[in-house]
């Protein structure tokens, strides 16, 4: 059976808080809130070989589940928020598919591996896709210099960092290494200051 959100808080509520801390956990993000507060909700032991969640992402099904302490939860993927995985990398639903959280610095910036048509030829080609929104429960945008510029309009300051310091979309991904930075967050922090 496919558990609600609110029959999932009620079961997990109390048994979060009993799990040991110094292993390696895992678990659902029932909500945005959730996710900012880090408070995961059918927590998993990652020592545990058993333990685990499955998001069927290849089979394109909207329903999860989660196997801890021997029992199987299932869950709607357009219901819950996200996941994090045992390692350590924060997952978001949308639209019943999974996107890597990669930085939540100003607004948000995803990552998904996606296969797509080859124009050329009849095969699937893999491709790195990457999007953005602008608060935790926006609607995902690909990461381009325009759809930024659309994105946050009364920002004029962004926008001419964007037009000055990036001259096609990949330079969006540009990572300053000492700063330990993307350089568009950079620029889109400085332009709120």
């Amino acid at each position: 059976m496919i558990l609600s959100t609110v029959t999932l808080i009620s079961v997990t509520t109390g048994s979060v808080n009993a799990q040991n801390k110094t292993t390696a956990t895992s678990g659902l993000y029932l909500t945005a809130d959730d996710f900012q507060q880090q408070k995961l909700s059918y927590e998993i032991d990652c020592g545990n070989k058993n333990d685990k969640i499955k998001t069927n992402g290849f089979f394109g099904s909207s329903i999860g589940y989660v196997l801890s302490k021997g029992e199987k939860h299932e869950f709607n993927k357009k219901i819950v928020y996200g996941y994090r995985s045992c390692q350590n990398k924060n997952y978001r639903f949308y639209n019943g598919e999974e996107y890597l959280l990669v930085d939540t610095a100003g607004f948000y910036i995803y990552y998904q591996y996606r296969l797509e048509e080859n124009v050329k030829g009849k095969s699937l080609i893999k491709k790195d896709a990457y999007f953005f929104s602008k608060i935790p429960v926006g609607d995902l945008q690909l990461l381009t210099i325009d759809n930024l510029k659309n994105a946050f309009p009364a920002n004029s300051s962004f926008r001419y960092a964007l037009d000055a310091n990036f001259r096609s979309d990949k330079d969006l991904l540009a990572y300053d290494s000492f700063a330990k930075n993307y350089k568009v967050k950079y620029l889109f922090k400085q332009s709120v200051k």
